[in-house]
């Protein structure tokens, strides 16, 4: 196989370096994130593509005649239309732990900023409103509570590890498979959604998103959460509704929900969430957990050691769909996140 890789961005002279060290021939867009006709017009001899978050679809994919594998820069690969790749024999990979432990910090500084409510307090105090001791600012505890993670992948594993000490209550989680060695190492207890929802305190939101997660959280599990609950979406935003959220927070006012995620990116200026009522339930970052500034130009190392070992053995650390060979030799891997 010719080893042609044709990146959506630029890199760093030590990242070239490193692709040429393994004979690996870089096709390099001129401008930080190549655009789309860029891609159209350099794909054709590529057998590998470095990608950053463009839409890959239909039409790309049937341009690179000669393309073997898909290396995402990124944890979510809703960018690709994976099921077209597998049917054309594309083998795709995604790039999920170099930003795991953002992801997993984020979460935590959000349910801290819910519960203590740290926001309301900054806006207090910016406001000139503080004259006496602000009695309604008064927060809440995160020990105790009662804490669950939908998708038990790393993310989520990384925040019941940081939570625990906290000496947080009751820890549930569900996932598509039984994780076992979650159960013993975090005394963590599978649950349905349904009981997730009606006794868990805290709700952290960490799935892909796919066919079977689109909307998997709909308004009557949001309706059934405890009072003085949270519900942290930090996975994709197509797993929960704008319209779902909005429509319980009119209903109720005693839950709180942190998103970094939305249905639609970035949120429209006449999304309904804002709306003034809500300030005090709503917490919202602009899809910017992921990021941090130690971890990017390690997230595309990492990528790049992924695609060399591709090249080199034939398989993938991260396998998306069914096409790649999966490995478990990671020797070397880790070198970049450590």
């Amino acid at each position: 196989m010719e080893k042609i890789m044709l990146s959506t961005m630029r890199l760093s002279d030590d990242m070239v370096s490193l692709l040429k060290s393994k004979e690996i021939k870089p096709i390099l867009p001129e401008e930080r994130i190549a655009n789309r006709e860029w891609i159209e017009k350099n794909i054709d001899n590529a057998t590998s593509i470095l990608l950053t978050f463009i839409n890959f679809d239909k039409e790309l994919i049937d341009k690179a005649k000669n393309l073997k594998v898909i290396i995402a820069t990124s944890s979510g690969y809703d960018h690709i239309d994976v099921e077209y790749a597998e049917k054309k024999g594309i083998c795709v990979a995604n790039q999920p732990e170099a930003i795991a432990h953002s992801v997993a910090e984020h979460a935590i500084g959000m349910t801290i900023s819910l519960l203590k409510k740290i926001v309301q307090g900054d806006r207090y105090v910016w406001d000139r409103q503080w004259k006496e001791f602000p009695y309604f600012l008064t927060g809440n505890l995160l020990r105790n509570k009662d804490v669950a993670v939908i998708g038990m992948g790393r993310i989520g594993v990384l925040i019941l590890s940081y939570l625990r000490n906290f000496k947080i209550g009751k820890i549930l989680y569900y996932s598509r498979k039984r994780k076992p060695e979650i159960e013993i190492l975090l005394k963590a207890e599978p649950a349905s959604l349904e009981r997730i929802f009606k006794q868990s305190d805290i709700i952290y939101l960490t799935l892909p998103y796919n066919k079977e997660t689109q909307n998997l959280i709909n308004q009557d599990l949001l309706m059934s959460m405890k009072k003085g609950s949270i519900l942290i979406s930090l996975g994709r935003g197509k797993v929960l509704k704008t319209d779902d959220i909005v429509s319980t927070l009119n209903k109720r006012n005693d839950i709180m929900f942190g998103l970094d995620v939305f249905d639609s990116e970035p949120l429209p200026p006449d999304s309904p969430l804002f709306n003034n009522k809500f300030r005090d339930n709503l917490l919202l970052t602009p899809h910017m957990s992921g990021p941090s500034k130690e971890t990017s130009h390690i997230t595309i190392y990492m990528a790049l050691k992924q695609l060399i070992h591709y090249y080199e053995k034939g398989s993938v650390w991260n396998p998306v769909n069914n096409v790649c060979k999966e490995s478990h030799d990671i020797e070397n891997y880790w070198e970049y996140l450590y």
